[in-house]
C-alpha cells in the first residue's frame, strides 16, 4: 500500500523562532526597573571582561540579562513575582537553567530603584570571581 509522506513542520524550530521574536519584543519594551538597570550596566560593563545581553534566549527561556561567557542570568523581579504560582514557576525555571549550568541571580525592582550601584557591585563581584 502506498503511503503519502507529509511534511510535518518541526515544532522546535517554530518555537525557537517565536521565542526569539518574543525576546525582541521584550527587549524593546523593558520595564522601568530593567531599563534603569540596563542603563547603568551598559556603562559599567565597558570596564569588565564579560558582557551582558538584555533579553537573550537561553535554553528556551528569556532572562532579563544574560552573560554567555559566565553562564550567568540576572532577573529583575517586580511585585508579581511575590505571587505563589509565579514563585513556583520561577523556581522551576531557575532549576532548569541550573541543569544547563546557568546561574540565576534575582534582584527586586525596589532594590534597583533604591540602589542600582550596589546591585552592580554585587554583580561585579560575581563576574570577577
Amino acid at each position: 500500500m502506498y503511503r503519502l509522506k507529509r511534511k510535518i513542520p518541526r515544532k522546535k524550530k517554530r518555537c525557537k523562532a517565536a521565542t526569539e521574536a518574543y525576546a525582541l519584543i521584550l527587549r524593546k519594551n523593558m520595564t522601568k526597573a530593567e531599563a534603569l538597570f540596563w542603563k547603568f550596566l551598559k556603562k559599567r560593563q565597558k570596564t569588565w571582561l564579560h558582557t551582558f545581553d538584555p533579553q537573550a534566549v537561553v535554553h528556551g527561556y528569556i532572562p532579563d540579562f544574560y552573560c554567555p561567557s559566565l553562564f550567568l542570568a540576572v532577573e529583575i523581579d517586580g511585585r508579581i513575582h511575590d505571587r505563589k504560582n509565579v514563585k513556583r514557576n520561577d523556581r522551576i525555571r531557575t532549576r532548569r537553567l541550573n541543569k544547563h549550568g546557568v546561574t540565576v541571580i534575582r534582584f527586586k525592582n525596589s532594590d534597583v530603584f533604591s540602589g542600582v550601584q550596589k546591585l552592580l557591585d554585587i554583580l561585579e563581584e560575581v563576574a570577577l570571581d
